[in-house]
């Protein structure tokens, strides 16, 4: 039962994950509706969690709802990239700094562990998911040993949106090693319970995350502005390969 719901959760953020990236990317325009019979036909997937999923949308300000329309998107811009950078900074750096006394040695040399591990295999897609389930936990344990349960109910309230953001860069392999060697010292001032130093590299990391995201939503909707000039632009339906 249990693993059935997590399958499901699973594949919601899975779902939520691409359509971000599409409306990032600059493959959903502004204005353009979100169709859920078209997005239950391509993912595969009933009407229910694709409206489930678009209610999330909605209220992390992605898509609007229309009367008698449906859903549309909204406009995504670099600047809404940054500022949700910004609050997962400021949120993250305050949280570390309690984890940096809470949490047990042994979560942290766990994660060690296996950070060590990932970044010494080769690159490739098992490489790249392992760097990805790796992240998911290290920023999970930073929050969640904080100490604070206001903080906590905070982030978790943008967790999917910051969540599919962070793997945008995952398509990124340099930053993809970067971000592995990243963790592995934050990792190391958290052992050390040093928390001036794991908040500083915290936010480098953080920084760093944030223009490369900003770079590949210019990237992506560049390649887009030359695509519909040299071919007209195209409608969502077309965009997700729906006849």
């Amino acid at each position: 039962m249990a693993s059935g719901a997590n399958r499901q959760e699973e594949q919601k953020s899975r779902i939520y994950a691409d359509i971000l990236a599409r409306i990032v990317g600059g493959e959903f325009l502004p204005g353009e509706r979100l169709i859920e019979e078209d997005l239950a036909r391509v993912y595969r997937v009933s009407r229910t969690p694709i409206r489930e999923i678009l209610f999330i949308l909605e209220k992390d300000g992605l898509i609007e709802h229309v009367r008698n329309r449906g859903a549309r998107v909204v406009s995504f811009t670099p600047d809404d990239v940054e500022q949700i950078y910004e609050v997962r900074k400021a949120l993250e750096c305050r949280a570390i700094r309690g984890t940096a006394q809470n949490i047990r040695l042994e979560d942290l040399l766990e994660i060690e562990q296996r950070l060590q591990a990932a970044n010494s295999h080769e690159r490739g897609h098992k490489w790249n998911q392992e760097q990805v389930d790796l992240d998911l936990d290290l920023h999970r344990l930073i929050v969640l040993h904080s100490g604070n349960r206001w903080l906590i109910s905070c982030l978790e309230s943008v967790s999917l949106m910051i969540h599919s953001l962070r793997l945008l860069g995952y398509r990124n392999e340099d930053h993809a090693r970067q971000t592995g060697e990243d963790h592995l010292a934050i990792v190391r001032a958290l052992l050390r319970r040093d928390a001036d130093l794991a908040e500083r590299l915290l936010a480098a990391h953080i920084d760093t995350s944030k223009r490369n995201a900003i770079e590949l939503f210019y990237r992506k909707n560049q390649k887009i502005a030359t695509s519909n000039g040299l071919g007209g632009v195209r409608s969502i339906r077309q965009g997700l390969g729906v006849t």
